[in-house]
């Protein structure tokens, strides 16, 4: 959840192995790995937490997103199923490469 509402929603497995959200991803690199050798990208997220009661225009996250383009400030994400009953709500879910799997 960011803001009060949902941006994904997932089984643990294919979460932690393919989050679609940028916040899920930014949330998931934070998550210690038992393994010295494994180096996660940890993600900081940049700029203040909006205000839940004026919400910025568009997609609430798009202040603090990396992968922020013009239309996520214009037009709110649906939130949509994108197979296999997981859940986003970002306009680039499908089509973003975001963090890589954790090894088993």
């Amino acid at each position: 959840m960011y803001l009060g509402k949902i941006v994904e929603l997932a089984s643990s497995d294919v979460l932690f192995a393919n989050p679609k959200h940028p916040y899920s991803e930014a949330l998931l690199s934070a998550v210690p790995v038992p393994d010295p050798d494994f180096k996660m990208e940890r993600i900081i997220l940049q700029g203040e937490v909006p205000s839940p009661i004026n919400p910025p225009p568009g997609c609430n996250f798009h202040p603090r997103c990396r992968y922020a383009q013009k239309i996520c400030s214009i037009e709110a994400p649906v939130y949509r199923d994108l197979g296999e009953e997981h859940f986003a709500t970002c306009h680039f879910a499908e089509t973003l490469g975001l963090r890589p799997a954790i090894k088993g």
